[in-house]
C-alpha cells in the first residue's frame, strides 16, 4: 500500500538521523568512551545491516554508497530500476537522499559514514577488535585510488551502462545472498579491515570521496584551542586516518575524518580539543 511503501521508504533515514544527533551530542560534550564507541558499531552493525537488510530490500535498504549510486545512474540515464514516474515517492528519494547525507556531512564532517553506514561499522569494528598490528596507508595513496575507482564508475555509466561496484558489492553480505565474486571480495575487504581502518572507505568508495570534498568545509569538526594544547599530540596518534594531523599542522585540505571521537578521548586536556564551530 502507498503509506506502507512510504514508511518503509523513510525508516533508514529516520534512524540515521536519530543515530546522527546522538553522535553529535555525544561529541559535542566529549562523551565517546571506547565502551560507548564500541557499542554504536555493534548495534549499528546489526541493527543498519542485518535488520534492515530482513526488512527492506533492494532501495528500500539505504545506503550512503547507493544513494550516491542512484542518482549517478539518473544523471548519466542508466537508471537500471523502473521508471521515475513509476513510482514518484522512489524517484523523490532517489533525488534527495544524497543531497541530504552531503548535507550532513557538511554540518558534521563524516558522522553519517562514521555512525550510521552499515559497511563502515562493520569494518571500523573489525578493526577495532583485531589484534594485528595496523597499517595507515597515505592518504595521497589511498585517495587517487579512490579518485580513480570514482572516474572507473563514472565513465562505466557513460560509456557502456555498467556499475562495476554492482559485481563485487559488499553491502550485499548484509543479506546473505550474494554471488561468488562478491563473497570472495566481501572477504578479501573484511580480511583486510583487521590491518586497514575502513579499506572499502579509504580506497575505494566513490560516496567517501564525494563526502571527502564535502567534509573540507564541514561546521563542526575537531577544534584545537592552542591557549590550552600542551602539544602532546595523543589526538595525532589516535586518529585512524590521519585527519587530525592534518588539522594539527593546520594544513588546508584534511585527511577523511569519520567522528570516530577518538582523538577526544585521549586528549586529557578539557577544553584543548572540541568538537565545534570555529
Amino acid at each position: 500500500m502507498p503509506g506502507e511503501f512510504s514508511l518503509l521508504l523513510l525508516a533508514k533515514p529516520l534512524a540515521w538521523l536519530a543515530v546522527v544527533l546522538a553522535a553529535t551530542l555525544l561529541l559535542r560534550r566529549r562523551q565517546v568512551t571506547t565502551k560507548i564507541r564500541l557499542a554504536f558499531l555493534i548495534g549499528g552493525v546489526l541493527f543498519f545491516g542485518f535488520v534492515f537488510a530482513q526488512i527492506a530490500t533492494g532501495k528500500l535498504d539505504p545506503s550512503p554508497l547507493d544513494s550516491l549510486r542512484n542518482l549517478l545512474q539518473i544523471i548519466t540515464g542508466r537508471q537500471q530500476t523502473a521508471p521515475p514516474t513509476a513510482h514518484p515517492p522512489m524517484a523523490l528519494f532517489a533525488l534527495v537522499m544524497p543531497v541530504l547525507l552531503l548535507a550532513i556531512v557538511w554540518i558534521s564532517n563524516k558522522i553519517i559514514c562514521g555512525w550510521a553506514c552499515q559497511l563502515g561499522l562493520l569494518q571500523d569494528l573489525i578493526h577495532r577488535i583485531s589484534p594485528f598490528p595496523k597499517w595507515r596507508p597515505p592518504f595521497w595513496l589511498s585517495n587517487t585510488l579512490r579518485g580513480i575507482a570514482f572516474a572507473v564508475l563514472l565513465l562505466g555509466l557513460l560509456v557502456v551502462g555498467t556499475d562495476w561496484i554492482g559485481w563485487i558489492d559488499p553491502f550485499q553480505i548484509f543479506r546473505i545472498e550474494f554471488t561468488l565474486a562478491i563473497g570472495l571480495f566481501a572477504a578479501f575487504l573484511l580480511i583486510a579491515s583487521l590491518f586497514i581502518y575502513r579499506p572499502w572507505c579509504q580506497f575505494l568508495c566513490p560516496f567517501g570521496l564525494v563526502s571527502w570534498l564535502v567534509e573540507q568545509f564541514s561546521l563542526l569538526r575537531p577544534r584545537i584551542n592552542w591557549d590550552e594544547c600542551k602539544q602532546c599530540q595523543l589526538c595525532v596518534k589516535v586518529c585512524p586516518t590521519g585527519a587530525m594531523a592534518d588539522f594539527y599542522a593546520g594544513r588546508k585540505l584534511h585527511a577523511d575524518c569519520f567522528a570516530c571521537g577518538a582523538c577526544l578521548d585521549a586528549c586529557p586536556q578539557k577544553e584543548a580539543l572540541r568538537w565545534q564551530k570555529e
